[in-house]
Formats: structure tokens, C-alpha cells, sequence
């Protein structure tokens, strides 16, 4: 069957002209991809300062941002690439406060307040990388994983979203490896990566599915993400269970980088404890990743590699075999000899009528090819580049291309053991991924930014067949022969174009952001 599902293309309007009034101070504000530096500047009277100066610096690229204080003393500097910032507040009638080191995570505000003196004192602050205990203003349940833990915490397999689990009310949906937030399905989160939506439309999962390729995002591409458990932002929506709000890694004016390799085999592997013997598995996972500027201060580039190699056998047992017969016994059946075959005191006839005994052998020849153990080989490889370009002290632009390609022989029964099926009943599961991410972010005046996040997007998934119909079963001995649900030409082919535009302005310790998102999903299925 051959389908077009049209009605995908309006998928993600529900945020079209989407937009929050916030009472509440800009601290509060979530954005994705980004995050916010904001505060509110006194005199040594506690008097609000009007007018004060504010340069923001991030201490990675070189890029600032100027501002100044309003009526009320507030600023607000939004719409900021996750890192270390350098803020100074002050100048002309009074001194001047450099804070150093403040920490801006993604999805997050860090606020900033200062306290001027005359203009002969000048005050240096040093702040800690720490986050604050207890944010007074955010109404959002959420937590960040900063790039300290994704880099040094061990994890299985090298998939980044499973360091959500370690937020308060995430548990593992099932054993796929869906995450449920509040014991809400998985399929109900929304998952998003430098502000694009990374969620597969037709099975509602985050791009590469928990069953299919073992990542898509390769760890060591991503810088940081939060896992917003509720009261999120209606920026973020289409979601009923949580936000997963990843950004991926960018180059500075300093060269950085690293090599990996994470290697398993059998001889590490424990003895099972039923068969006493030691499983077939061997992963292999390795790749590098370097940064660092093309121009200093103004163009940067990030590139990751990664590689996924993975052994796992699939058996194919017959469920006729015991300890006291096997598959080959059956040629009794039709061997027309005085060779019979016995099951207690149950004596069966050596000759099948119509069939002669070389037909027979040639046919207990062919169960047995689909019988016994195949190599299913897993070859991933994953290529991620990414570029930055400081157009002007008010734009900041980035694109990133990440292409994927995943194949696993016999990966459609992604089992390990099948009983009474044949191997002509599998096919070879391949994924092509393709996405191409661009983000704008301008400061357009001291109190309002705007950010736009563009995406073209392919995600191709097929699986083949090993063999043609019809499909045959013996019962309680062996299948073979094309099941009714292969081959998938297509499942799905997904095709998408995502424009997202979001507006956010100050008002004193108040913020309003405006938004519109077109996210259009055109959708195609072969599956048979």
C-alpha cells in the first residue's frame, strides 16, 4: 500500500500565533536553544537606577551586547547562546560592577543584579558556575544537564535523552527505551534540538525511534538540554508529557576537541546464568570532535563524527527440537526404507504419497537453511557540522547539517532468539536521516529580540525483505517465506520544513513574547 498522509502538513500549527504574557520578572522566560541574562541595578541608597549600562560579552566568541537600564532599573538581555558571560552595569555619574563568569544554560535566565557606587570605586564580582538553589521566579519544573555531566557520565549505548531520567518524576516507558514524564506515554513529549522540532511525526517519537537506530544526535555533539517537566512556556507546546530542549555544540576562539572509542566483548560479558555460556555481543563505538574559529570573533566552526559498530546474532530455533528429536529426523517420513520414525509407541508411515524421498531431503534441506544462528551486523555513522557567525554586536547566526545513515541485516525482528520462524522472514532495517538547522537570533533595541529557527528535514526508514511470498508456517516447526508486513519501501518517509519566528520584548519586570511556528509535514508510506 502506497499513501500520501496530506493532512501532516498542518501537524505543527498548533503553535501558529502562539504567544504568553508573563507577569512575572523576564528571569522566568524559557526559550529554546537559548538562554537569558537579566536583572535590576540600585544605587548604594537602594534607589533604582534609570539609563545604567549594560554590556553583555560572551567570554567564548568575544560577542557583546550593550543595553540600558529601564525607568525601573530593569534590563533584560534575551535570546543569548548558551556559555560564560562577562557582564559590566554601570558607568558615567557611578562606578562600574564586572561580573565575571556567569553561567547561561539553555531554556534558562540567570539573573544578574548590581548595586553602584560613586564613580571613583569600581567593583569586580566573580561569580561560581554553581546554579542558584531555588529560583524565586520560575513556575517551570525543570532540570538542566550541563555539558560537565554529558561529557563524564557513563551511559549505555551513547544516547543523550537518557540523561533525563535523572529528572524527579522521569521513569522509563516500558522497556524500548521511551521515557514517560509524570506516567504520561512517551509518544506525548516533544523533543527539540537547537530550537528545531526533532519529534517523527507518524509514531511520535524523537527522530531515530527508541526501537530503531540507537541514536541520531551523537552525545558528543551536544553542549547541554533541559528536561522541562511542567509549567513550561506555551513557546515549547505540542506536548502533554515533557520537553527535552537540547542545543549541540558551537567553535570559539579557542581550538578544542576529542577522540573517543568505547569497545565491548564477548570476554568482558558475564556467564548467563540459565545456558552457562557467554552472549555474542560486541559494540564498538568510537569517533572525534574539534572546534575552534575561522575568523576570531566572528566566524567558528564545530564537526563531530561518530561511529556505531554493534555484533548481535539472531537464532532461529525450530520448536520441534528437544533433547530427544531434531529437524533432520523427519526424513523418515518419506525415506521408503524400513526406517521409521517413532514418537513412543506411535509408529508413522516412510512414505508420503506423491513425494519421493529426494524431494523430501531437499525439503528438510531448506528448513534447515532457515534454521540456526545470522550475522546482524550494525553499522551506524553519523557526520555533524556546524558553523557560526557573529554577523554584527546584534546578530548572531549559526547552521548545522547532520546526516546519518543506520544498517542492521535482519533488523526488521530486532529478537534475539525466534522459535519455529525462518530467517526468509526477516529483512535488513536502514534509516537516512537528513536535517539542516539555521537560527537567527537580533537584539533589536535594549528591551526587544527576536529569533527565527529554520529546518529542512528528511527521515527516510525502510526495511527490505529477505525472501518473497507467499509465507509458509509448519506449525510448531519452522516459517519462511515474505511476511505480510515487508517489504516497507517507506515507513515513513518524512519530509519537513520548519519556520519558526518568536518576538520577545520588556516591559519593567514584565515580558511578552509573541510567536508564530510552521511546522509542514509532508509524509509518504510503503508498507506492505
Amino acid at each position: 500500500m502506497n499513501f500520501t498522509l496530506l493532512a501532516k502538513r498542518l501537524f505543527a500549527l498548533a503553535s501558529a500565533l502562539a504567544f504568553t504574557f508573563a507577569t512575572t520578572m523576564p528571569s522566568s522566560a524559557q526559550s529554546a536553544a537559548l538562554g537569558n541574562i537579566a536583572g535590576t541595578v540600585h544605587d548604594k541608597t537602594g534607589a533604582v537606577v534609570a539609563g545604567a549600562t549594560v554590556t553583555v560579552t560572551s567570554l567564548q566568541t568575544g560577542a557583546s551586547r550593550t543595553l540600558a537600564t529601564d525607568a525601573e532599573g530593569h534590563y533584560a538581555a534575551t535570546f543569548l547562546q548558551p556559555g560564560v558571560y562577562e557582564v559590566v552595569l554601570g558607568g558615567g555619574t557611578f562606578g562600574k560592577v564586572d561580573v565575571k563568569n556567569v553561567g547561561v544554560t539553555v531554556g534558562d535566565t540567570r539573573t544578574v543584579d548590581a548595586t553602584l557606587t560613586a564613580a571613583s570605586v569600581s567593583t569586580d564580582v566573580i561569580v561560581t558556575t554553581d546554579s542558584v538553589l531555588l529560583d524565586t521566579e520560575k513556575v517551570a519544573s525543570s532540570q538542566t544537564v550541563s555539558e560537565v555531566l554529558v561529557t563524564n557520565l557513563p551511559v549505555n549505548g551513547r544516547r543523550f535523552d537518557n540523561f533525563v531520567l535523572l529528572t524527579p518524576n522521569v521513569v522509563p516507558d516500558g522497556n524500548t527505551g521511551l521515557i514517560s514524564f509524570r506516567g504520561i506515554s512517551g509518544i506525548y513529549n516533544s523533543n527539540l534540538v537547537d530550537g528545531a522540532n526533532n519529534n517523527q511525526a507518524f509514531f511520535s517519537e524523537a527522530r531515530g525511534r527508541s526501537i530503531g537506530a540507537p541514536y541520531v544526535y551523537p552525545i558528543d555533539a551536544i553542549k547541554e538540554f533541559s528536561s522541562e517537566n511542567s509549567g513550561y512556556s506555551a513557546e515549547f507546546g505540542q506536548a502533554a508529557g515533557g520537553i527535552i530542549n537540547a542545543i549541540t555544540k558551537s567553535g570559539g576562539n579557542s581550538f578544542h576537541g576529542d577522540v573517543y572509542e568505547e569497545y565491548r566483548t564477548p570476554g568482558y560479558n558475564a556467564i548467563d546464568r540459565q545456558t552457562k555460556t557467554k552472549p555474542v555481543k560486541v559494540q564498538h563505538q568510537y569517533g572525534a570532535s574539534v572546534g575552534g574559529p575561522i575568523v576570531k570573533d566572528k566566524l567558528f566552526f564545530h564537526f563531530t563524527y561518530d561511529g556505531y559498530r554493534k555484533v548481535t546474532p539472531i537464532s532461529y530455533l525450530s520448536g520441534y527440537t528437544s533433547a530427544t528429536q531434531k529437524v533432520t529426523d523427519l526424513a523418515s517420513l518419506c525415506s521408503g526404507t524400513a526406517t521409521y520414525l517413532t514418537r513412543g509407541t506411535t509408529v508413522y508411515p516412510s512414505t508420503i504419497p506423491g513425494i519421493t524421498p529426494a524431494q523430501c531431503s531437499a525439503g528438510i534441506a531448506f528448513i534447515q537453511t532457515q534454521l540456526g544462528a545470522f550475522p546482524r551486523n550494525v553499522k551506524q555513522d553519523i557526520f555533524f557540522p556546524r558553523l557560526d557567525y557573529q554577523l554584527n554586536s546584534k546578530t548572531h547566526l549559526s547552521a548545522s547539517f547532520l546526516w546519518e545513515n543506520f544498517h542492521q541485516p535482519d533488523g526488521y525482528n530486532t529478537a534475539t532468539t525466534v522459535t519455529s520462524g525462518g530467517v526468509s522472514q526477516n529483512g535488513t532495517a536502514d534509516f537516512h536521516e537528513r536535517f539542516l538547522v539555521v537560527n537567527a537570533e537580533t537584539a533589536l533595541n535594549a528591551r526587544s529580540a527576536n529569533v527565527v529557527h529554520l529546518q529542512w528535514a528528511r527521515d527516510l526508514e525502510t526495511d527490505s525483505t529477505n525472501s518473497g511470498g507467499p509465507a509458509v508456517g509448519l506449525t510448531g516447526i519452522v516459517s519462511y517465506g515474505e511476511t505480510s508486513a515487508l517489504p516497507r519501501g517507506a515507513f515513513p518517509d518524512e519530509h519537513r520544513i520548519q519556520i519558526t519566528d518568536i518576538y520577545s520584548t520588556t516591559f519593567g519586570k514584565h515580558s511578552l513574547k509573541i510567536g508564530v511556528d510552521a511546522n509542514l509535514i509532508h509524509e509518504q508510506l510503503q508498507n506492505l
